[in-house]
């Protein structure tokens, strides 16, 4: 077993956006968590191996993004939407733009079926060499990071992190590199993944969780560093703590992401009281078992927690599901005066062995956070 525990010199959360299998922008992540129904499945094709997904409705990309973005896969069309509330919601100004922008986007492989497609086409056409050319820029792990970049005309540092569902989580960390830094003076994180019959294929071959109902998206937020001499406005929450360990060896999953919490909640300056909520990345029944017992074992002895749900109602996003978690905190903060104060915990877990844990702070009323 391998650790690796992170001092966060304070990350703002002020802003953040979505795009889920629950529609497009935060308002519609915010009531889908409300009313805790799940999104909409629909059957998955005779080419794949789940019986239904949950994909973001209504993802015209050419009717969102023009004929520019009509060669853009849903992966990079939902960076550059998610990205685009976030600017907008600034008035389109300045402020968010140029060299003091940075973006950092989380993902497992970038677009699969971008991949097997031209890999495909490659031996089924008359010559190896005579493949879609325009797939060719799908194929970079990067394109969505990239392709959110140029589309908002970011020129700040640009980064994609490939992790798996702990990837949100290591794009914070490296989101709290560039700002300490003072690499760029805000940056965008998030993270995002994509349904596809090739991701569905993948996914089915991986092991525990394989046949789990697959959903897509993208959360992003907007952070800025805690001592920000001028904050642009007030902090939704701050994250304290950043904790990472592998599972190798004889470990088991439970010891590894009990002595990850412990490390958070050690590093945040912590306990179990302190913590109002808790989301679990729970990306099969049995993992999700997994953590919500770690959880309730270390969280459940003092003041009651809430568990907040977010995977049971839009299905495994993969690289997405940890900045999902975060995005759930963020909005069910709004609903409870619970929440000021006190601490969220975010936990995620990969089949390949990552585990991760995140600590955010909720402001107290009065105060900037």
């Amino acid at each position: 077993m391998t650790d690796r525990t992170t001092a966060v010199n304070g990350l703002r959360i002020t802003d953040w956006s979505a795009v889920s299998p629950f529609g497009t922008g935060k308002s519609a992540f915010a009531q889908g968590l409300r009313t805790g129904r799940a999104a909409t499945t629909v059957p998955g094709g005779d080419d794949t191996p789940g019986t239904e997904y949950r994909p973001v409705p209504d993802l015209d990309i050419p009717a969102r993004l023009g004929k520019a973005g009509e060669r853009f896969t849903r992966e990079t069309a939902m960076s550059v939407i998610a990205a685009r509330e976030l600017i907008e919601a600034r008035g389109g100004n300045t402020a968010l733009s140029g060299q003091s922008l940075g973006m950092v986007l989380g993902t497992t492989t970038g677009t699969p079926q971008s991949y097997m497609d031209f890999t495909k086409a490659s031996f089924q056409g008359a010559k190896p060499y005579r493949v879609p050319v325009a797939v060719a820029p799908n194929m970079v792990m990067n394109r969505g990071a990239s392709a959110t970049a140029i589309w908002h005309q970011l020129q700040g540092p640009n980064s994609t992190i490939a992790g798996g569902r702990v990837a949100g989580l290591l794009a914070l960390r490296y989101a709290q590199r560039l700002l300490v830094n003072r690499r760029a003076e805000q940056v965008l994180c998030g993270a995002a993944d994509e349904y596809s019959p090739a991701r569905s294929w993948l996914e089915h071959h991986r092991g525990p969780g394989a046949d789990a109902t697959l959903g897509e998206g993208c959360a992003m937020l907007l952070l800025e560093p805690a001592e920000a001499s001028e904050p642009r406005r007030p902090a939704l929450a701050e994250v304290v703590a950043l904790a990472f360990r592998v599972v190798v060896g004889g470990a088991g999953t439970a010891d590894v992401l009990t002595a990850c919490v412990q490390d958070a909640l050690t590093q945040a300056g912590a306990t179990a009281d302190d913590v109002w909520a808790a989301v679990p990345s729970g990306f099969s029944d049995g993992e999700r078992q997994v953590e919500t017992e770690v959880l309730h074992g270390l969280l459940g002895g003092g003041e009651p927690f809430a568990e907040v749900s977010v995977v049971p109602l839009i299905g495994d996003t993969s690289a997405a599901c940890a900045m999902f978690g975060i995005t759930a905190l963020l909005s069910a903060a709004e609903d409870t005066a619970e929440a000021a104060g006190r601490l969220g915990v975010v936990t995620a877990v990969d089949p390949d062995g990552a585990v991760a844990c995140g600590v955010l702070r909720f402001p107290e009323p009065g105060r900037n956070g």
